[in-house]
């Protein structure tokens, strides 16, 4: 656990004259998981190097062992809330594995699945009946998360999306559009009977 503030911080905040910051959860644990990460590299590098000399090559080996999953463990949650889209501090503080975050409640509410993400949009477009399946897609991308087979709503494509929604049922019709236009589109009440279903 790193020990910042430290008390040098606490007497520093009222001779500057500043309020003392509330500190966002995720960046705390950012900040401890990377000294932990550096903290296990370090002992690798001793128990490697300068190994006691009362362990025998057995006891070394099972030190070693341990201490490398340790490490490849906290790599990994480190990993995890590097590459997270959320800073707000939104995120499962259970989660021992670092591997459930949320997205930003206030501001980025993240739809539960891809079939209520495609209605979202739909609703957002003032529900009409069709959509082409190249503006549902470019609407999606710009989504934050993942879709919950953790493809990032980012990286969608049409031929993903049709993937991803043939489970469901729900494929691409031709349609003729309101403003004229015959396209691969997506129908409303085909993705409600799948949330239904």
């Amino acid at each position: 656990m790193t020990t910042f503030p430290s008390l040098i911080d606490a007497v520093a905040a009222p001779l500057l004259d500043v309020e003392p910051q509330e500190e966002n959860p995720l960046h705390r644990q950012l900040l401890d998981t990377f000294t932990e990460v550096q903290h296990l590299d370090e002992q690798l590098v001793e128990l490697t190097n300068a190994p006691s000399s009362d362990m025998s090559a057995v006891e070394l080996l099972d030190a070693l062992t341990d201490l490398l999953v340790e490490r490849l463990a906290a790599g990994h949650v480190l990993n995890r809330l590097l590459s997270t889209d959320c800073c707000c501090g939104a995120f499962d503080e259970d989660d021992s594995e670092g591997d459930d975050f949320l997205s930003c409640p206030d501001e980025h509410p993240q739809p539960p699945t891809l079939v209520h993400a495609c209605l979202q949009v739909f609703t957002e477009a003032g529900e009409p009946d069709a959509m082409a399946s190249a503006d549902l897609v470019a609407a999606l991308r710009d989504l934050p998360g993942h879709t919950d087979d953790q493809v990032r709503y980012a990286d969608l494509t049409q031929t993903r999306l049709a993937q991803l929604l043939a489970p469901y049922e729900v494929r691409t019709r031709d349609v003729t559009l309101p403003d004229g236009r015959r396209r691969k589109s997506y129908q409303r009440g085909a993705l409600l009977a799948a949330l239904s279903d």
